[in-house]
């Protein structure tokens, strides 16, 4: 818990106030972040959503990945998964040779090593 403690003042230009978090506002990097945290916080079926902090690394082969939203969807059973924003379809992305790309893909196996399901989405509508 103690990377979720905010040592920084929030900037309320990037910041969406939410009720679904563990924070009262949920700082995002793009509008598409922005827009995803929107449309979890209406759902009822999303239970709790963080937007990881920076200090939530994974060591991959290729650097540090930092992976976007932890969320807990609850429906017949309870569901704990991470997903990663983009403005881009995952199959798009992924064939690219960029050290994000690559990164994203160490991170998949990372979540898969551990069982926890992870995904790349361009909307909250795909979790």
């Amino acid at each position: 818990m103690g990377l979720f403690e905010s040592e920084e003042l929030i900037n309320y230009l990037t910041a969406l106030q939410v009720r679904h978090s563990s924070h009262e506002y949920i700082v995002y990097s793009s509008e598409i972040e922005r827009k995803f945290a929107e449309k979890l916080d209406q759902r009822d079926d999303i239970k709790l959503f963080i937007k990881l902090p920076d200090k939530f690394k994974i060591d991959t082969p290729v650097g540090q990945y930092i992976p976007d939203w932890a969320i807990v969807k609850h429906g017949d059973d309870t569901i704990y998964m991470v997903r990663e924003t983009k403005g881009v379809k995952k199959e798009e992305f992924l064939k690219l040779r960029t050290s994000e790309a690559d990164k994203i893909r160490c991170g998949e196996k990372h979540f898969e090593a551990l069982g926890v399901p992870f995904d790349m989405v361009t909307d909250a509508e795909e979790v």
